[in-house]
This record gives C-alpha cells, sequence and structure tokens, in this order.
C-alpha cells in the first residue's frame, strides 16, 4: 500500500514539498505527513493485516536529529508499525554523505523499517543509492514502462536489474502499468512486483478497507 500526500492548497505534492523547502520547514512538513500516514493507516487497523505501509521521505529528513525519535515514538504507539512501514527515498534530493546515510539506514532497520529506492532512473544519484544503500525493494520508474513492449533495450536493462536484484536479494517493483499488455510483457522479463492503473486506481483508504 502506497500512501499518497494531497491537499486541498495545492495542485500537487511537489508544489507544497517546495514550498517547504524554500521556507526552510521540509522536516516538518516530511515528518509530519509520515506520522499522519502511519497514524491513519493504523487507526482503521489496516496494516494490522500484515500489510506493507510505504512512504515517501526526504534523505535530509532520515539525516534530522529528532527522526529517530520520531519513529520510536509511532513504533510506541503502534507496536505492529515497525514490520509494516517501508521508507522510500525521494528521488529529487541528493545524498551527499553516504557513510551518514548508512548508519541511519541500520539504525532505521533495527528498528524494523524497510527501505526503497523510488523512481529509480530519474534520481540525482541512483547507481549511487542501489549499491550504498541496504535498501530492500527498488521501485523502477514509469520510464521503463513508457514502450517497454518495442524496446529492446529497456527490456534488456530491466532483465539485468532483476538478475542484480535477484542477486542481492532486492524487490524490484515496476511502476506504471496501464494495460493488460503491460502486465505480460513486465511477467515475460521476471518482474514479479508493480504498480499501475492496470492493477488498481489510487482510492480513498474507505474505499479499500
Amino acid at each position: 500500500m502506497k500512501a499518497l500526500f494531497r491537499s486541498q492548497l495545492f495542485t500537487n505534492p511537489e508544489q507544497a514539498f517546495n514550498l517547504a523547502i524554500k521556507r526552510g520547514q521540509l522536516y516538518e512538513l516530511d515528518s509530519r505527513s509520515l506520522r499522519k500516514a502511519v497514524y491513519t493507516y493504523f487507526k482503521t487497523g489496516y496494516l494490522e493485516k500484515g500489510k506493507k505501509l510505504f512512504i515517501n521521505v526526504y534523505p535530509s529528513t532520515v539525516l534530522n536529529s529528532n527522526f529517530i525519535p520520531l519513529i520510536d515514538t509511532v513504533i510506541d504507539r503502534f507496536p505492529a508499525s515497525s514490520q509494516s512501514i517501508i521508507l522510500e527515498f525521494v528521488e529529487n534530493e541528493k545524498i551527499r554523505d553516504f557513510d551518514e546515510i548508512e548508519n541511519a539506514v541500520r539504525e532505521l532497520k533495527k528498528h524494523g523499517l524497510g527501505m526503497a529506492i523510488d523512481d529509480f532512473v530519474k534520481g540525482i544519484d541512483d547507481i549511487n543509492r542501489t549499491i550504498e544503500l541496504d535498501a530492500d525493494y527498488i521501485k523502477l520508474d514509469r520510464y521503463f514502462t513508457s514502450s517497454l513492449f518495442a524496446s529492446k533495450r529497456k527490456q534488456a536493462y530491466v532483465k539485468f536489474l532483476v538478475q542484480y536484484c535477484s542477486q542481492f536479494k532486492l524487490k524490484l517493483i515496476l511502476e506504471g502499468l496501464e494495460t493488460a499488455r503491460d502486465i505480460d510483457v513486465a511477467r515475460s522479463l521476471g518482474i514479479q512486483y508493480a504498480q499501475g492503473f492496470a492493477l488498481g486506481k489510487p482510492e480513498p483508504l474507505a474505499l479499500i478497507l
């Protein structure tokens, strides 16, 4: 399950987060969004059914000295959340110190949280992230899905990533599946996890439950 940020004040999440960055309030918005997502899903009882909740997070948020205490507070209130939360590192913020972020990831994993690299191929330092970070998931950007059936080069690259993830026990997720043909091609390339309109559209949590 993917938690989506929505606001009546902004057309899209990027506008909200760009404004927060401009005002020096990125951590405040990012951490509150995470807490809101976890509290909302656990109050419904959805995550107690053994589901995973994917939540976007900025690398700088993970490195903030207040973040681990926030995670401790969340887990104290909802103990099962430690095995349900998957943090997706957003692609549009450069990681300047991989040693520092690795230490933070190790600490978060001690709390039971999983890690994902979001929108692989769009990021500033994607290759570094797949090698340096102890991620559990790699999410391929919808760029790969677009005309994947007609592009031998894209198919070859996806096959390479499938093999890479298999070797290092990562879960590879292909984003942007919108047709039955997309699903068939993804399966033929060895993709086991995917998301997109062909599998289900975003819906209010109340409807899913």
